[in-house]
Parts: C-alpha cells; structure tokens; sequence
C-alpha cells in the first residue's frame, strides 16, 4: 500500500505536536498512517452545504447527573477528544468542514450557565453553524459490578443526536444509541502504587476509543483497528 507525501507529512506533524503536548489520541496513529485505500463511508457524512464553501459543525457533550466522582469533568473531556479526533480525520479527507473548536464551546457553556435547558438546534443557530452533533453520557462507569474499585472495566450509555440546521423541524437527522465496553473481552487490575493515576489514564483511554467510535459515524474512515 502507497503512502502520499502529503497525508505522510500531515500524520507525522500532528503526531509531533500530540505526542509533544502529551495528548495524542493513540486512536488516531493506524488511521494517519494508513493508505485510506478501505475506507468504509460514513452513515451521516458531513455534507457541504450548497453555495457554501465550508460546513460549520458544532459538538457538544452533556452527562447525566449522579456518575461517579472519578467521572467529574468526563463529558468535557469527550467533549474536547471528540473535536479533535472528528476534525482530524475530515482534514485527512481534505473534506471543507469546519469543527467548531473546544475554547469556542467552552466560552459559550461559560456565556451561558443554562445552556443544557437550550435545543441543541438552537445552539447551533447561535453559532451559524450548519450541524450540531449532540452527545449525551447517560451512564458510564470505570469498575466492574461489586468489584469495589479493584477491577477496571469501562461501560456507558451514550446517545448521539446529529442536527441539520438546514431542515425547518428541530428532529435529528440522525441518532444512535451507543453502550460501549472497555477493553473488549477483559478487564484490567488495579495497582496499589499510583491507582489514582493508573485510573485517571484508563479513564482517558476508554474516552478516547468512545470519541474515536462516534467520530467515525461522520467521516469515511478505516474501520476500527481494536488496540486495547
């Protein structure tokens, strides 16, 4: 399989600058690397707008109240994962959509401390954007059931509604129900040195394989490589 100097030159810079500021998505790394040759499409492509010469996109994530206190601050953090990983692969694509950065999302959840009462349609109307990809944590959990924190093993309910602002009714044009589990197939011991940390990482890698998931629900991608 040939690799193009371009997408090579684009994998190698942003694996630079992740791996530089500690946040690369490992998710990412078969995907950048890859010829693109078996792309599998997407079932909601981002499409351009007619007469436009981009698609604005704006994602949010909410969580539902009572998740556990080592989920405190999950819903942005796939917040944040979900734009990234999303505004990777469609500029991989070389695709003309633009997502909606995390300091823009943040300063509009700042603006306004209601915002989880506001339509995600109108949220997207707000920003002129074109699509609006509405994430909702319904449950998540880190441990296996009566484990008491011994056993790590990832599961949520996520629910995912896509908005067409283009379309008169406020009804998503897509939706998708999600119950991840992570790792497949197994589960993974906690450490009695450096638990909070061990913890903390895990919990970063079951969000990221969450965002990688959902993010390829809109963009022409490689199916899912499972690196657990």
């Amino acid at each position: 399989m040939q690799l193009s100097r371009r997408r090579l030159l684009w994998g190698m810079g942003l694996a630079a600058t992740g791996f530089g500021c500690g946040g690369m998505n490992p998710f990412l790394l078969p995907y950048m690397f890859s010829g693109g040759d078996r792309k599998a499409p997407a079932e909601y492509p981002l499409t351009l707008p007619p007469k436009k010469p981009e698609a604005k996109v704006v994602v949010f994530v909410s969580s539902a109240t009572g998740l556990h206190p080592d989920l405190a601050g999950v819903d942005r953090m796939l917040n944040a994962e979900l734009i990234t990983i999303l505004d990777a692969r469609l500029k991989a694509n070389e695709e003309k959509v633009l997502v909606l950065k995390m300091p823009m999302i943040d300063k509009f959840r700042s603006d306004n401390p209601n915002w989880r009462s506001v339509h995600p349609y109108d949220i997207g109307k707000d920003f002129k954007a074109d699509y609006v990809i509405d994430v909702e944590i319904q449950e998540m959990k880190l441990f296996t059931e009566e484990s008491r924190g011994r056993w790590l093993k990832g599961h949520a309910t996520i629910s995912v509604n896509a908005y067409d602002l283009s379309k008169p009714l406020k009804e998503p044009a897509y939706k998708l129900d999600y119950t991840p589990e992570y790792p497949q197939g197994r589960e993974e011991e906690v450490e009695g040195r450096d638990s909070r940390v061990q913890i903390s990482a895990f919990r970063m890698r079951f969000v990221q394989r969450i965002a990688s998931n959902i993010s390829i629900k809109f963009v022409d991608a490689e199916p899912e490589r499972t690196v657990d």
